[in-house]
């Protein structure tokens, strides 16, 4: 009997030191916030557009127009408050297109960019049209 109760004492101290399960981490829902960002990119220039992702969730970028047609650089990534500029996550050189160029997930709510740069071919100014979608 007095075996029994020590082993009973082990167990439940065992069992209050354990360490404690994590919440799960939050599944991504679909992307259904629709924003377009439009500009005009000078020779040598950088512009960022600031979006606020309100859920874990999908993000889908396009570059849907350029014009006149040229090559840009297109990225995705966090606004940089002391340097007023898009310190870019994942990005790429595109052209104007409705086929979405950038697609990732959210892992956190919060403050995003969408950066569109001059990647040192152009040689005039381009306007451009960039839609965003996400949760």
């Amino acid at each position: 009997m007095r075996v029994l109760a020590i082993l009973m004492a082990v167990a439940v101290f065992t069992a209050s030191c354990t360490d404690p399960t994590p919440p799960a981490a939050p599944s991504p829902v679909l992307p259904t916030i629709t924003e377009t960002f439009s500009g005009t990119l000078t020779v040598g220039g950088h512009n960022l557009h600031p979006f606020t992702v309100q859920q874990v969730g999908g993000i889908r970028v396009s570059l849907t127009s350029v014009d006149p047609s040229a090559l840009v650089s297109l990225g995705v990534g966090t606004p940089s408050a002391s340097t007023g500029s898009c310190a870019v996550i994942t990005g790429l050189n595109a052209i104007g297109s409705t086929d979405v160029q950038i697609s990732g997930t959210a892992t956190v709510a919060g403050n995003f960019c969408v950066s569109v740069a001059d990647p040192g071919s152009l040689v005039e100014s381009v306007n451009y049209t960039v839609v965003v979608l996400h949760s």
